[in-house]
């Protein structure tokens, strides 16, 4: 348990140090949110011949609550010596690059589409307090403020499109399944 409260640590420490440049050590939802994203990549591994290259591809699919947050959080820094590149898009087709999709905003029945559409593709969707997200096929959900854990994660989902999370990450993350119990 002291390993994991030190891995929490870390990784907080690290996500606000990324943001830095304040005068004061306030910080908003999203330049936390997207500090966690940067973090994340640095504990996602995708296929070898998808993410072939140096660069991250983030997008973010229609809704876009960081504004500008999230180019002053990314670009500059590597992940895993990988540079970023964050793309807008306002349609599903415009996917085809993307490494991690934020989603935000919108209802249930248009995550299923997002979903749907995305497939069995090794993109990193992150849900940004999505009802039921990692429940539909999401990866990664941003729970609520004062939720125990800050995020969730579908390992099973993950593992289905290629993606291998590491354990670190996991033991930070509330752990949704989609598969029942294999004995």
């Amino acid at each position: 348990m002291k390993s994991c409260k030190n891995i929490l640590i870390a990784f907080a420490t690290v996500a606000l140090s990324l943001t830095a440049g304040k005068a004061r050590a306030q910080y908003s939802e999203y330049e936390v949110k997207a500090a966690y994203i940067f973090n994340f990549a640095k504990f996602i591994e995708w296929p070898a011949d998808y993410i072939n290259g140096d660069t991250i591809f983030l997008c973010v699919y229609k809704n876009d609550p960081f504004g500008i947050i999230l180019e002053k959080t990314m670009i500059g820094r590597k992940a895993n010596g990988k540079d970023w590149k964050i793309k807008r898009i306002t349609s599903l087709h415009e996917t085809d690059k993307c490494h991690i999709l934020i989603v935000s905003g919108i209802k249930q029945h248009e995550a299923i589409q997002v979903l749907k559409c995305i497939g069995d593709k090794p993109i990193v969707t992150i849900g940004d307090e999505l009802n039921n997200f990692c429940n539909i096929g999401g990866v990664i959900n941003f729970l609520p403020q004062f939720s125990e854990r800050q995020f969730e994660i579908n390992k099973d989902v993950a593992n289905d499109i290629g993606i291998k999370i590491s354990p670190k990450l996991l033991l930070l993350a509330k752990i949704i399944s989609t598969k029942e119990d294999e004995f």
